[in-house]
């Protein structure tokens, strides 16, 4: 039993560190497009990494897609929009509610194609487990999935997010996912194409 506590306690520590970059993403999406659809995409994308890590262990074949390093396009898109909007002199309020606008789905696909480092991560200590243990590193990392969660909504909510530094750090967002989307598709199964 302390066996298993102990893989799903390595899964949670995986799960997190893989998952730094996408917390101070997180962040930053709650602060233009809301925490409720920001928190609904990152955590969607989190059961979508961890589930295709799973049936990857239990030896489905073909479960990533060759096509998934262009994933990164998603955030480079959005990120060159955001770009073109800034240059064009949109006030950061109107770009907020255009923001408001994307889906859930949009988020939840940039969440996605910025865990390629997780996946990377949580597949090969999935696949090379026994079955009790996969499913104790599945709740690990399930369980660390919403405590980023958590942090994220805190994180978002504390006075120094909430004043003139998020206003500056907001103009920050298109570089950094046009610098995601750069890296992903720099890193990812298109380096073989």
């Amino acid at each position: 039993m302390l066996d298993h506590v102990i893989f799903a306690a390595s899964a949670f520590a995986a799960q997190i560190l893989t998952n730094l970059d996408n917390l101070a993403a997180l962040v930053a999406l709650m602060m233009v497009s809301g925490p409720r659809r920001a928190i609904a995409g990152f955590l969607f994308a989190q059961i979508i990494v961890i589930t295709i890590a799973f049936l990857l262990a239990l030896g489905v074949d073909d479960v990533v897609p060759h096509w998934a390093g262009y994933l990164g396009l998603i955030p480079l898109g959005l990120g060159i929009v955001g770009l073109l909007r800034q240059f064009r002199g949109e006030e950061t309020q109107q770009a907020a509610r255009v923001s408001a606008g994307a889906s859930t789905l949009v988020t939840m696909l940039l969440f996605v194609s910025m865990s390629m480092d997780t996946f990377a991560v949580l597949a090969p200590l999935l696949a090379d487990s026994t079955p009790s243990y996969r499913f104790a590193g599945v709740a690990g990392a399930v369980a660390a999935a919403l405590t980023l969660g958590a942090l994220a909504l805190l994180g978002a909510r504390a006075p120094i997010m909430t004043g003139g530094l998020a206003q500056r750090l907001e103009a920050l967002v298109p570089y950094v996912m046009i610098c995601a989307g750069i890296y992903i598709l720099s890193n990812s199964w298109t380096d073989a194409i």
